[in-house]
């Protein structure tokens, strides 16, 4: 008898994580290298600045944007991907609307479907239509967002969405793949470092170097960071710990992506305050000797 129960458990547990690893999205370049989302689960008002090149970036929102918000966005995109959405003008500007089965949303995210569970996606997807981004080049400010506006039932079943229609049409057509599985898959990580694990797994997916192989144009993990970029990227100038504490949070990050996925170990170089490849170094090291 026990035997069996544990059967069961084995073939319910291995076509669920097969289904969360084939999940994908995508995500434009920009939200990628400024990820306006935080680490923390405080809901306080936000407002983050980054420079990216000759990019000043500023997000402003009456919440905070976390990183539950980011893999909610990632779950919008992806229903977008499918391309059955219809255009309409909210405002006078071009909106995508599409409408989002919520039942179907949190059951894909791997949570039970219940009406708590589809209000906190519901909420998330409204934070995102809150939040207002602000990019200045040259001298010029574009104000932009990634949803004008949202309508729902009071069961949190079903929800209408209004998104920038150019920001989902720059998605689509030159979007970055991500693997959303992956992202569900830290999400449920235990170990330390988790929410941090998040924003620098999709700061690397922006930042992978090109590279070609008979002809063949391929993306491998960037050799190194420099510590001051983690640190803004990840929030942790925003946090009274002192630098010893910053460098243990990103060490617990990277340690958390290297354990489930195939993300080559990083080390802190405290010569040149970088965070570096340790198989790449290891292999120098080798050439010299």
């Amino acid at each position: 008898m026990v035997r069996w129960m544990f059967a069961i458990v084995l073939n319910l547990k291995v076509p669920m994580m097969k289904s969360i690893k084939n999940l994908e999205s995508k995500l434009d370049y920009r939200t990628l290298h400024f990820l306006p989302f935080l680490p923390s689960r405080k809901r306080e008002q936000m407002e983050i600045e980054r420079k990216w090149g000759d990019v000043f970036f500023k997000a402003k929102a009456p919440e905070m944007l976390n990183t539950y918000d980011l893999v909610t966005l990632m779950f919008v995109i992806r229903e977008y991907l499918k391309l059955d959405w219809d255009i309409k003008e909210i405002n006078g500007k071009e909106a995508a609307v599409k409408k989002l089965d919520l039942i179907k949303l949190v059951k894909e995210r791997g949570v039970l479907n219940k009406k708590i569970n589809r209000k906190t996606l519901l909420e998330s997807i409204i934070r995102l239509s809150k939040v207002d981004l602000f990019f200045t080049k040259n001298g010029k400010t574009h104000v932009t967002k990634y949803i004008y506006d949202v309508k729902y039932d009071n069961n949190y079943k079903e929800i209408e969405i209004f998104a920038n229609k150019k920001f989902i049409e720059a998605v689509i057509n030159k979007g970055i793949l991500v693997n959303l599985g992956n992202f569900l898959i830290l999400e449920k990580e235990t170990n330390g470092g988790t929410g941090y694990a998040i924003l620098l797994y999709a700061f690397m997916q922006g930042t992978k170097t090109k590279f070609n192989i008979n002809g063949r144009k391929l993306l491998k993990w960037r050799e190194k960071y420099r510590e001051d970029l983690l640190f803004d990227i990840l929030n942790l100038n925003n946090t009274n710990l002192d630098k010893r504490k910053k460098r243990e949070k990103i060490k617990e990050a990277f340690n958390v992506l290297h354990k489930n996925f195939d993300i080559p170990k990083y080390t802190y170089d405290k010569f040149d305050e970088m965070w570096v490849r340790v198989d790449l170094a290891e292999k120098r090291l080798n050439k010299v000797g």
